[in-house]
């Protein structure tokens, strides 16, 4: 090698070192601005938490002096604000187990309390001496809560000190009490037991294997058990079709609770009236009766399908089936009935407001086009008869009201969206 070669050779290494140290110093300086901008998103995230706590606390402090339902439902719209702006600050801490769950349930229950306090406000009601005891329980938790927040360092560089100190704050809330109130993250909803399914027969694994088969209509042999559920209702599961099949049924009275088949389908030869037709056959051969069909969407060529039981025309939203079925074929490849396993009976209606009546409560921006008894659910896993207004907005919406069949109260109001994929509520 000549001695030009060779000084080209060394000034070739000389640069690719150079391409290399400059390349190697650019990523750790960009690495390091990448972790700052992490660490300083945590640290917003923390601050915010601090404050909507800090809110939190103030508000129940002054919740036992309002005397008027304006001031008493102010209060409860900044609770209930201040609770879903903490639960987004706490989502945002690098806290990847379940010790901060308490936490999370404490901030979630004083938004749901404010907002039952002023739905009761708003029909009239008076705030209740029990229920004052537990804005004074909540305030008490709260000011726990604010005040250990104040003590967590904020150094988020992967020592324990973050997380041990949000431990630490997490520890009050270990006896949290139960609440009772009108909510949906109520505890008496949270642990509902199921209404069909009590008193009936608890089913062996076995017997439970051959109700799924044949549900499947096919071998028992076919099916494999999984690993069984527990909680409000407790299953055995089972696989089938090398794991693409899976399929529950309740421990009590043997009934199938879900099924799902995730083979692809690829194409369609059905529209939605031949598979509405594939799923009333499919719940009439089950045995499964007196089910009007609701709403439905389309998905991956797959019609999922929402019934509600029906009783004396009366329509019984919480009493819910979905039967998917397979637009290629026909298949059945979706049936979930855990709203029907949980809520259906046989149930006594009573309407102290007659249709016409009920109506007035309408507002007179819409013009009514239809309307039929429906009992609802409640947040707090309640039901409530209702009368079910189909009506005309302004804009050419279709808008569904549900009107209290004994009050006259607006209980909710949902927007009609129709499209390709079916007809779906907002």
């Amino acid at each position: 090698m000549t001695k030009k070669n060779k000084l080209f050779s060394v000034i070739a290494v000389v640069l690719l070192v150079g391409v290399l140290g400059f390349t190697a110093a650019y990523g750790c300086v960009q690495a390091n601005q990448y972790r700052r901008e992490i660490q300083y998103g945590y640290r917003r995230a923390l601050q915010d938490l601090n404050d909507h706590v800090g809110n939190i606390e103030t508000a129940l402090q002054k919740a036992p002096y309002a005397n008027t339902a304006t001031e008493q439902n102010g209060i409860a719209a900044k609770l209930q604000k201040e609770s879903g702006m903490a639960k987004a600050a706490l989502a945002a801490l690098p806290v990847g187990d379940s010790s901060l769950d308490n936490v999370d349930k404490f901030i979630a229950q004083v938004g749901d309390f404010a907002t039952s306090l002023s739905r009761r406000v708003s029909a009239g009601e008076k705030i209740s001496p029990d229920e004052y005891k537990t804005i004074s329980s909540l305030g008490s938790y709260s000011g726990k809560l604010a005040a250990d927040m104040q003590t967590v360092e904020v150094d988020f560089s992967g020592s324990p000190t973050f997380h041990d100190a949000m431990q630490d704050a997490a520890k009050d809330f270990s006896n949290f009490p139960s609440l009772i109130y009108d909510g949906p993250f109520a505890d008496n909803v949270m642990n509902k037991k199921s209404e069909f399914l009590q008193g009936k027969s608890a089913v062996a694994q076995g017997n439970a294997q051959n109700i799924a088969a044949e549900f499947l209509q096919t071998g028992q042999n076919a099916l494999s058990h999984a690993q069984d559920t527990a909680g409000t209702l407790p299953t055995y599961n089972f696989t089938a079709n090398g794991g693409l099949v899976t399929i529950s049924v309740a421990k009590a009275g043997g009934y199938v609770a879900d099924m799902a088949n995730a083979r692809s389908v690829d194409g369609r030869t059905l529209d939605y009236e031949a598979a509405l037709k594939k799923a009333n056959a499919f719940l009439e051969n089950r045995g499964i009766r007196n089910m009007k069909e609701s709403y439905y969407e389309i998905t991956d060529n797959v019609c999922l399908m929402n019934y509600a039981y029906e009783q004396d025309g009366v329509i019984c939203y919480p009493d819910l089936v979905k039967v998917g079925v397979a637009m290629d074929n026909g298949e059945i490849v979706r049936f979930q009935s855990t709203g029907y396993l949980m809520n259906h009976k046989e149930r006594k209606f009573s309407a102290k407001l007659t249709a016409a009546q009920a109506q007035k409560s309408v507002s007179p921006s819409l013009s009514v086009q239809d309307c039929k008894p429906a009992l609802i659910p409640t947040d707090s896993g309640g039901e409530t008869l209702t009368y079910e207004f189909l009506c005309k907005g302004s804009q050419s919406d279709r808008v569904l009201v549900y009107i209290n069949a004994n009050t006259g109260y607006e209980e909710d109001i949902f927007i009609l969206s129709q499209s390709v994929r079916g007809i779906l509520v907002k």
